[in-house]
C-alpha cells in the first residue's frame, strides 16, 4: 500500500520512505526511482530547493515584466501626447494632412 507523504516525490511503502522524480510525457505522468533512506531525504530536499529556486525566479520575471509595462504604458501616454501636440501646432500653422503626410495648404484652400 503506497501512502504519499508530505514531500512531493516521497512514498512510503511499509516502514521504508523512497523517492520518485514525477514528469509529464504527453498526457501521461511517468515516475523514476531515485532512491530510498536517506538517499530519498536528500534529494527530495534538492529538489524542494530547486522547486524554490524556480518559483523565485518565475516572481522575479513576473516582477520585471511587470515594471515593463508600466514604462511601457508612460511612454505610449508620452507618444500621444507629443503626437497631439504636434498635430495642433502644425494645423495652427496652416498644414493639413494629405494621406498621411503633413502638407502645407495653398493659399485659397480653406
Amino acid at each position: 500500500m503506497r501512502e504519499r507523504c508530505s514531500t512531493m516525490g516521497m512514498e512510503q511503502r511499509g516502514s521504508r520512505f523512497y523517492y520518485y522524480e514525477k514528469r509529464r510525457e504527453g498526457r501521461r505522468v511517468v515516475s523514476t526511482y531515485i532512491g530510498g533512506g536517506a538517499l530519498a531525504g536528500m534529494a527530495a530536499e534538492m529538489s524542494a530547493e530547486t522547486r524554490q529556486e524556480r518559483e523565485q525566479q518565475r516572481q522575479q520575471e513576473r516582477k520585471l515584466r511587470y515594471e515593463q509595462q508600466q514604462l511601457d504604458r508612460q511612454f505610449d501616454e508620452q507618444a500621444r501626447i507629443i503626437a497631439t501636440t504636434t498635430d495642433q501646432r502644425l494645423r495652427l500653422a496652416g498644414f493639413h494632412k494629405h494621406k498621411g503626410q503633413w502638407r502645407k495648404r495653398r493659399i485659397g484652400d480653406k
